[in-house]
């Protein structure tokens, strides 16, 4: 049997609002936010290099908000690319996660083509967690994304491309009730996804099996 991810939805139900989330961690009330939580250059074809690329098509009126890299992720990304428009923040408590990834207002998975795990065999946890935050989600149209993502419940572009990436997020920001509709259908869908059904299927297949 083979069983995606999950979320603890109880992490999600944060009871203050998009703007006080931004105050307490000092991120700015006047610009769209773009955010992404993972590791950076951990494994390639995360795709950290596509969205950096895609910052460049932006001004400043976004920000683009890149969560969990370390120390020296950091300090090359610095060295590498000279953007005004990306803030670049350090490995966090699980705890906050969430409230990064409400006080955005797009998140982004730009998994990359090319690589056998990205393309068919990873179950990205942060999926499981954009979906129960209630943003529009901008993902790469790979077989792996699809397995849990569709046009109905997300932005789905071309991988490795930070042009189509870039349109995807101005689809959302041009079309903010499309997004949040598609925020709203994802969060529905991620219920079926908690660590308690999924270990109750496991649990159901197993004992079917035995009988």
């Amino acid at each position: 049997m083979v069983s995606p991810d999950g979320v603890d939805l109880s992490e999600f139900s944060l009871s203050v609002g998009q703007t006080e989330l931004r105050r307490r961690f000092g991120l700015p009330f006047d610009k769209t936010i773009v955010l992404y939580t993972g590791s950076f250059y951990l494994y390639s074809w995360k795709g950290i290099d596509i969205l950096l690329e895609t910052a460049r098509l932006f001004d400043r009126s976004l920000l683009f908000v890149l969560v969990g890299g370390n120390e020296t992720d950091i300090e090359k990304i610095k060295e590498q690319y000279n953007l005004n428009n990306v803030l670049l923040v350090g490995k966090l408590p699980h705890f906050q996660i969430p409230v990064y990834q409400q006080a955005a207002d797009i998140l982004v998975l730009p998994n990359k083509s090319g690589d056998r795990l990205s393309e068919e065999c990873t179950s990205p946890l942060k999926l499981f967690e954009y979906m129960a935050s209630n943003r529009p989600i901008v993902a790469s149209d790979l077989p792996s994304m699809r397995e849990i993502l569709n046009e109905g419940n997300a932005v789905l572009v071309e991988p490795n491309s930070p042009a189509k990436l870039a349109e995807g997020i101005k689809k959302v920001m041009v079309n903010r009730q499309w997004g949040e509709e598609l925020a709203s259908r994802a969060r529905r869908e991620v219920e079926q996804y908690t660590w308690q059904k999924r270990a109750q299927k496991i649990i159901f297949r197993l004992l079917k099996s035995e009988s």
